[in-house]
């Protein structure tokens, strides 16, 4: 969802260093993109333990995070180029469509209220409450199953590095959309496809993925 779906990672990464700055901390895009994909449990927790920041605060932090990052979303979040595309493409084709994504219920609703995706979606599922969030697969599993899907019957479409290891761990086809800065990244090699943005999905780049 967050960076695929709506251009919200920039808005993360604000609310992160708004929030962290008064311990102290910031951090720059390039040490943000590390922890791309992570829940913001995982994320505090990285950071927590890099810079010895008392653990006891990681809660609050979490919800302050999460509290700026909707706020922001329903302001000022802008759906990225494609999307509707890509939901009509498969749409016609008559494809189950779900929504596994590592953010918390509050911000899909945020999400689905900012973009107008309310109901095109047949099944959402969060790692906001599971035991682990990516690149456990969990989330991408229980997103099949409320398909009924077999998870080696899904395309998963991804941006962050996480997302694509839950998605391959979980057996299912993975496009990678990543962020124009790393796009020439070799770490993206482990994906079934990489494109430059959602546009780029069509018939063609389909055949490939299905051959």
């Amino acid at each position: 969802m967050d960076g695929l779906l709506i251009d919200s990672e920039p808005l993360w990464h604000e609310a992160a260093n708004e929030a962290m700055k008064k311990l102290g901390v910031i951090l720059d895009e390039k040490a943000y993109a590390t922890t791309i994909g992570l829940r913001t449990r995982e994320f505090l927790q990285y950071w927590f333990n890099k810079y010895h920041i008392n653990p006891d605060l990681a809660p609050s932090t979490d919800q302050e995070i999460t509290s700026l990052v909707v706020s922001k979303v329903l302001s000022g979040g802008s759906l990225m180029p494609g999307v509707f595309e890509t939901l009509a493409f498969f749409e016609n084709k008559k494809f189950q469509i779900g929504l596994a994504t590592s953010s918390p219920k509050v911000l899909i609703d945020a999400v689905l209220e900012r973009t107008g995706l309310s109901g095109r979606f047949h099944a959402i599922s969060s790692a906001e409450h599971l035991p682990h969030g990516k690149p456990h697969p969990q989330v991408y599993l229980d997103c099949a199953t409320l398909l009924k899907s077999p998870p080696t019957n899904c395309i998963c479409f991804e941006d962050s590095f996480n997302g694509m290891i839950a998605a391959k761990a979980a057996r299912m086809k993975c496009v990678v959309v990543p962020a124009s800065d790393s796009l020439e990244s070799k770490r993206w090699e482990a994906a079934d496809l990489k494109i430059t943005s959602l546009l780029d999905f069509d018939e063609n780049t389909f055949a490939k993925l299905i051959a």
